[in-house]
């Protein structure tokens, strides 16, 4: 037998706002109320973080490649040249393994507007907040709109993983890399004035 067509959805990557709507209503309370359903444009993939993560990125990787060319040439202990190898992954991850993270998130998670909540799932995983929260910021490119609500304000500490680490690396594809991402954000959202209307909606009932 094949697999139950819930489960078949929930697995299928979203091409559509039918497919989109197949991902959330099953998460819907009986009389919650979808008024919204859009995604992260997959072709957007570069923001203002990256003028300074792709230049350090670069900077860094040819620094190790340097040492590595250098301890081949000379000779470099053994757990030195793995500890190099390790940094040649990292610096790899920032400048390539990052964007092919961040156009997986935004092929396959879908925004949605309730009239209680907004919410970001992928079938998968799914995270909430109330939709009437006004702790929140917009970010309006003209081509693309961006909402991130405040969720980061407990974390009060840069090492841990603090408020303004969360939001440094918030939609880079290094956002996350530790665990569940801790900011809750609609990002590079094509349809701007759909979004915006439903929040309205959402606010004013």
């Amino acid at each position: 037998m094949g697999e139950p067509t819930a489960e078949r959805t929930r697995r299928a990557r979203p091409r559509s706002d039918d497919d989109r709507r197949a991902l959330v209503e099953p998460l819907l309370a009986p009389d919650e109320q979808l008024l919204w359903v859009g995604y992260s444009d997959p072709r957007k993939m570069f923001g203002s973080h990256d003028r300074w993560l792709i230049p350090l990125s670069i900077l860094f990787t040819g620094f190790v490649v340097a040492v590595l060319v250098r301890g081949a040439v000379e000779g470099i202990p053994l757990l030195a040249a793995v500890v190099l190898l390790v940094f040649l992954l990292i610096g790899a991850h920032g400048m390539v393994g990052r964007f092919l993270v961040k156009r997986h998130r935004k092929r396959t998670e879908v925004y949605a507007v309730t009239d209680r909540r907004a919410l970001v799932t992928d079938g998968r995983h799914t995270r909430d907040v109330d939709v009437r929260r006004t702790d929140r910021m917009v970010d309006d490119s003209g081509d693309h709109l961006s909402i991130e609500w405040n969720e980061t304000g407990d974390l009060d500490t840069l090492f841990l993983g603090g408020s303004s680490a969360v939001r440094q690396y918030a939609n880079t594809g290094l956002d996350g890399i530790l665990g569940m991402r801790r900011d809750f954000a609609f990002y590079d959202v094509t349809d701007g004035d759909g979004l915006a209307f439903a929040l309205e909606q959402a606010v004013d009932r």
